[in-house]
């Protein structure tokens, strides 16, 4: 864990500069600035090694079966050619929310295979709130108690199109147990071809095998405010949460570089295998914390302006909770 910490300080001290270099009546939302909202916004004034994102969540273990048929595809991941990979999870509400009876999801997933790694961090929603670090940094300024006016607040949900397109894509979807949830990498990443210089963009799904489904009305009356851990617990006793993992290719047009797009429509896919979570693991990963930007060979990153902000960001509260 501390190893990965100091693999991104060399990207924080050049990244985390910048606001040095502009205008000072210039808001520059750089990790930094990320960060302080977050502290700003979630901090516990009685915890200072407490998290400020994703702050509740437990932990599973699994295993990650590659398809047979996807090392005959024309990409290259060598870390897929391996049987099974242990794989860490670890299940998160969205912000500082407490109350699994909320919407938004996060599983963030490290592959740990016997000669390469990845680390992935998902949401639950196929789209992001924001497509770039300014509308990230106001979406969450929004919240903090009397930091703007309700008109600034008014003017940015009715005009900036990202937050007006999320609202609308969150009133679609419903509260699901984990077994029932699916999970998207928002990113589009850059797969390499097999005996080419070339990488293509995808964008990778895991969708649960029981079937995407919301709780009633009367399921969620009588769910506690813990029914995720719960409900997780009691489902393993007998069988894994499985999630077949997809790669999905963009169409002509779509956007690869917008976290905010939404591609719809038919795309093509690609099975590359099956997760089974398959235990609870307690809340220790809690303390743990997960890179994007760890990618195995044959994985290059997003080119979207957000996916560069994410590591640095996460660099800097990490080290605050050690």
């Amino acid at each position: 864990m501390l190893k990965d910490f100091k693999k991104v300080l060399t990207i924080c001290a050049s990244t985390c500069l910048l606001g040095t270099f502009v205008n000072a009546q210039e808001t520059i939302y750089d990790p930094d600035k990320i960060a302080e909202i977050f502290y700003k916004l979630n901090g516990d004034p009685n915890d200072s090694k407490a998290r400020v994102n994703h702050k509740k969540g437990f932990c599973a273990n699994a295993t990650f079966i590659a398809d047979k048929n996807f090392n005959l595809s024309n990409l290259n991941i060598p870390l897929f050619n391996q049987a099974a990979i242990p794989v860490q999870v670890r299940y998160s509400l969205g912000g500082a929310i407490q109350d699994d009876k909320s919407k938004q999801r996060g599983m963030a997933l490290k592959f740990m295979g016997n000669e390469d790694s990845w680390t992935m961090v998902m949401l639950n929603t196929e789209i992001n709130f924001a497509k770039n670090p300014k509308e990230f940094g106001q979406f969450f300024e929004m919240k903090i108690p009397n930091l703007m006016d309700q008109k600034t607040i008014d003017d940015l949900n009715n005009n900036v199109d990202s937050y007006k397109n999320f609202s609308a894509y969150l009133d679609k979807i419903g509260i699901s147990s984990l077994e029932h949830t699916p999970f998207y990498s928002i990113h589009t990443f850059w797969f390499k071809e097999k005996g080419k210089d070339k990488t293509i963009p995808a964008r990778w799904k895991f969708i649960p095998k029981d079937g995407i489904s919301y709780l009633s009305q009367s399921e969620l009356k009588s769910a506690s405010k813990d029914f995720l851990k719960e409900d997780f617990i009691a489902y393993t006793k007998n069988k894994p949460i499985e999630y077949q993992m997809y790669l999905e290719f963009p169409n002509k047009g779509d956007a690869v570089d917008d976290t905010t797009a939404l591609w719809t429509g038919d795309h093509k896919t690609l099975l590359v295998g099956t997760l089974k979570v398959e235990k609870y693991d307690g809340e220790a990963c809690n303390q743990d914390v997960y890179f994007p930007s760890e990618l195995p060979s044959g994985v290059e990153a997003p080119i979207d302006p957000l996916f560069d902000l994410r590591t640095p960001t996460y660099a800097i509260t990490f080290g605050k909770r050690q």
